[in-house]
């Protein structure tokens, strides 16, 4: 099961509902005292994590290496207070869709 790290252009309140309805290991960049930190700094925790980063800016982390992005545009997300239950909903599909993405076939396996 893949682990999320919610950048912070999406509401905090996304991962709590990935936890508590879902099931999923999620936490938002507040959470974990991101709020404002470099996009390296972000991808540096995401990887110590072995946590995929949910972000609308995929641009910004174009350099790093060994991280998983999952891209989401909030335009695709319905307006006001749906941000979070639509995109904790996005996230448990795409969760079943790569249900590891760090064993996926561009991952090594360290046992």
């Amino acid at each position: 099961m893949t682990a999320f790290l919610i950048d912070e252009m999406f509401p905090a309140t996304a991962a709590g509902l990935l936890r508590d309805k879902y099931g999923h290991d999620a936490v938002h960049v507040t959470e974990v005292g991101l709020r404002g930190a470099p996009d390296t700094q972000v991808a540096a925790t995401a990887r110590a994590d072995s946590r995929a980063v949910v972000t609308e800016n995929v641009a910004n982390f174009s350099a790093e290496r060994d991280i998983v992005l999952v891209f989401v545009l909030k335009r695709n997300l319905p307006a006001g207070g749906a941000h979070a239950p639509a995109l904790a909903a996005v996230l448990d599909r795409w969760n079943h869709e790569h249900p590891d993405p760090y064993l996926g076939p561009h991952w090594p396996r360290v046992d």
